[in-house]
C-alpha cells in the first residue's frame, strides 16, 4: 500500500499574502480607504450583520453619527474612513469624531459630527423679554417717570392731638429766677412701706430765690430730669433736722414737707454721698440754708407789717 500523505486543511485566505506596515505605507489614501471599507464589510458579514444595513452605511466610515431621518446630503457626506483625510482619529478640520466647528447654539451636524453648544436658545415668547423689561419704566406713555413729592399732612379736620411734637427753643423748669448755692452728685432714698427705697441718682442742689431769698432743696434724676425731691429748707423741728445714719457716716437722714409729687407730703428722706467729706460739706451748706431762710422769713414779716395799716382802735388802746 502507498502511504497516504496527511495534508493539513487549507485556509480560504491561505493564498492571500499578509500585508505589513511597509506595504500599507506604499498605498495612497484612496486605496487605504477602500481597504478599510472592504474590511469593515467583511467583519460585519462575519458578525451576522445584515447586508442591507451594511449597504446603507455611509461609505468610508465604520460608525455613522446622526439620526437616520436627518442624513446629510450625499454631496456633503464625507468620503473618507475612520482615520479621516489626515490619517488621524481626531481631525482638526471638524470632520473627525469630535469636530471643532460649531454651527450655532444647540446641536449642530456640520461635517457629519455632533456638537453641543451650552448657550440656551431663545424661545418665541421670551426672546426679547429682557430687552422689554430693561426699556419698560412703568409709564403708559413710554416717558421716564418723575419724582412726585408727597404733601405732608399736618392737620386733620375735626381732630386735635392730645400732645404736640413741636420742638421748642427752650422750656421753663421753674429755676429761672433762682441761683445755685450748692450742688453735689448723690443718691436719694425715701422711706416707704417699712424700708428705704431708692428715688434716684442726680445732683443734690440748694437754690436761692432772687426775689424772696428763700432756699429750697431740689434733686432731679440725672437721666430723666424727673424731680424726686423738692422742699424748702426750714429751721422748724422735726423738719430739716439732719441726723447721721447708724450704718454709715456718708448718709444724712431728715424729714421734710416734700412737693416732688405735686402736693405737700411729709417724707422721710436719706441722701448718700461718695465720701464722708462730701457728706460733711452738705451738712454745712444745709445748715447755712436754714439760717438764710430764717432771715428771709423775718424780713418778709417786717415788710408785711409795714404795708398793713394799723387799726385805729388798737392804736388808741395802746396809747
Amino acid at each position: 500500500f502507498r502511504a497516504a500523505a496527511i495534508v493539513p486543511p487549507t485556509s480560504p485566505h491561505q493564498d492571500t499574502p499578509a500585508m505589513r506596515v511597509e506595504d500599507l505605507e506604499k498605498l495612497d489614501s484612496a486605496e487605504l480607504q477602500r481597504l478599510i471599507s472592504d474590511a469593515a464589510s467583511v467583519l460585519a458579514a462575519r458578525a451576522g450583520g445584515k447586508s442591507e444595513a451594511s449597504a446603507s452605511a455611509t461609505p468610508g466610515s465604520i460608525f455613522t453619527f446622526g439620526a437616520t431621518g436627518n442624513q446629510l446630503p450625499a454631496s456633503t457626506a464625507p468620503s473618507y474612513g475612520l482615520f479621516g483625510s489626515s490619517g488621524k482619529l481626531f481631525s482638526g478640520t471638524g470632520a473627525g469624531l469630535f469636530g471643532g466647528a460649531v454651527a450655532g447654539p444647540g446641536v449642530s451636524k456640520a461635517n457629519g459630527t455632533l456638537a453641543f453648544d451650552p448657550a440656551p436658545r431663545s424661545t418665541a415668547d421670551g426672546a426679547n423679554r429682557g430687552a422689554e423689561d430693561e426699556g419698560d419704566d412703568g409709564d403708559d406713555d413710554g416717558e421716564q417717570g418723575e419724582l412726585v413729592k408727597e404733601e405732608e399732612i399736618v392737620k386733620v379736620d375735626g381732630w386735635e392731638p392730645s400732645i404736640t411734637l413741636q420742638v421748642l427753643d427752650g422750656h421753663e423748669t421753674g429755676e429761672e429766677n433762682e441761683e445755685e448755692i450748692y450742688s453735689q452728685r448723690s443718691k436719694l432714698y425715701r422711706y416707704r412701706e417699712g424700708e428705704w427705697k431708692e428715688r434716684g441718682l442726680g445732683e443734690a442742689r440748694l437754690l436761692r430765690s432772687k426775689t424772696t431769698g428763700r432756699v429750697r432743696f431740689l434733686l432731679r434724676q440725672e437721666k430723666t430730669g424727673k424731680v424726686v425731691a423738692n422742699h424748702f429748707v426750714v429751721d422748724h423741728k422735726p423738719y430739716c433736722d439732719l441726723r447721721k445714719n447708724a450704718d454709715s457716716d456718708k448718709i444724712w437722714v431728715w424729714c421734710a414737707q416734700d412737693f416732688s409729687d405735686g402736693e405737700a407730703k411729709i417724707e422721710e428722706l436719706a441722701l448718700k454721698f461718695g465720701t464722708s467729706n462730701l457728706a460733711g460739706k452738705f451738712r454745712d451748706a444745709f445748715e447755712d440754708a436754714k439760717r438764710q431762710n430764717a432771715e428771709a422769713e423775718a424780713d418778709t414779716t417786717k415788710e408785711s407789717a409795714k404795708e398793713t395799716p394799723a387799726d385805729p382802735e388798737v392804736a388808741k388802746a395802746a396809747a
